[in-house]
């Protein structure tokens, strides 16, 4: 009997001497957890500092530590959303972190404060090693004045809607002429070195309509320009100008 009572003692010490390395080891890799955890928020301070000033003033950055959803804010810097350390976390972190979909971050979304203004965020959750999500790193960009920007920039940059009027400013003559023919050029559809006849003939008309040859140099730079000589330019122009009026002609 005595036997059986002290094996009994036995088993309930070596059970009492497991539960306690258990509970030891359990608090053990608490501790290892939450020093991990402290040494990333510590590295993560860090890093908002460096993201903020860079991205000054129209940048804030906040961290969130989900062991307390209602003060979830442990840091924020370049503030510009009124919020303050030990504020709550907001609508889409309560979302997530209730419904476990912190598998994915957020990127690049839009976000607005309680008075309409608009921004675009990042979110990224912070994982242990089983993939639970125990905070979040968070920016924050004021996009509102580049908005304005853009809206001004659109107006002072719009044109005429469907006007064909265009303009090369420069006051060398060789470059306009260089421009005229250029466009001349697309206008027929051909390639420099023109083979055939009829389109350098075309061409000259089209630059004749365009104003080209009613400055001198145009001749010698257009003849440059095509490899012809500059008779021959003078015999092409004529040509056109001939076909020009007898199409008015016909016309009438």
């Amino acid at each position: 009997m005595m036997g059986a009572n002290a094996n009994r003692t036995r088993q309930r010490q070596a059970q009492f001497e497991a539960s306690r390395e258990f509970k030891t080891q359990m608090n053990i890799n608490e501790s290892i957890c939450a020093a991990d955890r402290e040494a990333t928020f510590a590295l993560l301070k860090q890093m908002s500092v460096g993201i903020a000033k860079l991205f000054a003033p129209h940048c804030e950055v906040v961290i969130h530590d989900f062991s307390d959803l209602e003060r979830s804010i442990i840091h924020i810097d370049g503030n510009i959303s009124g919020r303050k350390v030990g504020g709550s976390a907001t609508d889409l972190l309560l979302m997530h972190a209730r419904n476990g979909e912190t598998v994915r971050d957020f990127h690049n979304y839009q976000t607005f404060l309680p008075n309409g203004k608009s921004m675009k965020s990042c979110t990224m959750f912070l994982r242990d090693d089983n993939g639970l999500a125990y905070g979040a790193f968070c920016i924050n960009l004021d996009i509102g004045v580049f908005a304005g920007i853009h809206r001004v920039l659109g107006e002072f940059l719009a044109l005429d809607a469907g006007s064909e009027v265009s303009e090369t400013l420069s006051d060398d003559i060789q470059r306009t002429v260089h421009s005229i023919l250029r466009d001349a050029v697309n206008e027929i559809g051909a390639e420099l070195p023109i083979m055939s006849k009829d389109d350098k003939i075309d061409l000259i008309a089209r630059l004749d309509e365009k104003g080209a040859f009613q400055v001198k140099r145009a001749v010698p730079l257009v003849a440059e320009e095509l490899g012809l000589s500059r008779s021959t330019i003078y015999n092409y122009l004529a040509e056109a100008r001939e076909k020009t009026d007898a199409n008015a002609q016909n016309g009438a």
